[in-house]
């Protein structure tokens, strides 16, 4: 019996002392992942095809993915390619802008008197209402020379070749400089003429919101900009003179002149 309880407590002291430092150990090491493995089927066997057409619409999906990533690129490239074809477009309308800005012709635009302040490529002036307070103001530059065709209808829009994706970011880029945004653009006809309007607010140095105006058309082989800036309850008046100018616009040189809007 004596020998029987020895052996008993050698086995358990001997038992605990092993147990002891497993137990530490997989308490310092915490759980451990195991490795999803998967699941081998028996060949042509109904889990087996359900796995293989999991694994085929899975490499379907990242094929896909990878197309749509390259066709993402391709795109991306072929703007940037268009974007620099039109800067260099319109950085050579500007060496060719020697020439002085068509004026609007007298008969069917608003009365003008001479502005204070035109150059050969830009022509400003105000905009007063019939008791002679500036209602607003507008000027006339030219962007460039026509470089192809104007279609404003289909997927390639443009205006005299240049697109009108690029006419809209450079107006993008002048509002963030003037700290205004771009509200819409859209595409009209006015006296026969094909014209692109992108339509802007700024914030001016009162605070009060001004509507912002750009009209692009092409006349005499050369591309045009009409701009307006006005408080936003004179837009409209400011809106029909701008069109006034733009369908009486000639491709002879007049005086730079100031409209008048009447009530």
């Amino acid at each position: 019996m004596l020998l029987r309880a020895i052996a008993l407590s050698l086995a358990l002291l001997f038992g605990i002392g092993v147990i002891i430092p497993l137990a530490t150990d997989n308490a310092e090491a915490g759980p451990r992942k195991q490795r999803k493995q998967r699941k081998h089927y028996k060949k042509y066997s109904k889990k087996w095809w359900r796995q293989y057409r999991a694994r085929q619409a899975k490499r379907k999906a990242l094929r896909a993915r990878q197309r749509a990533l390259r066709l993402r690129q391709i795109r991306l490239a072929k703007m940037r390619d268009a974007g620099k074809t039109d800067k260099a477009a319109v950085s050579v309308a500007k060496q060719s802008g020697k020439k002085p800005v068509t004026q609007p012709a007298r008969e069917n635009a608003p009365s003008m008197v001479n502005a204070a302040q035109s150059t050969n490529s830009e022509i400003r002036f105000r905009v007063d209402d019939s008791a002679g307070s500036q209602v607003g103001s507008a000027s006339i530059s030219v962007v460039g020379p026509a470089i192809g065709e104007t279609a404003i209808e289909g997927r390639n829009k443009a205006v005299g070749g240049v697109s009108t994706v690029s006419l809209r970011r450079d107006i993008i880029n002048r509002m963030i400089q003037e700290n205004g945004w771009v509200v819409n653009d859209y595409q009209k006809q006015i006296g026969g003429r094909d014209v692109y309007v992108v339509v802007a607010q700024s914030q001016s140095k009162n605070g009060k919101v001004q509507s912002r105006m750009f009209y692009f058309t092409e006349v005499d082989g050369r591309i045009y900009n009409v701009a307006t800036n006005s408080p936003v309850e004179e837009a409209e008046r400011l809106a029909e003179e701008s069109e006034k100018v733009i369908n009486s616009l000639q491709s002879r040189i007049r005086p730079a002149q100031r409209a008048s809007v009447k009530e």
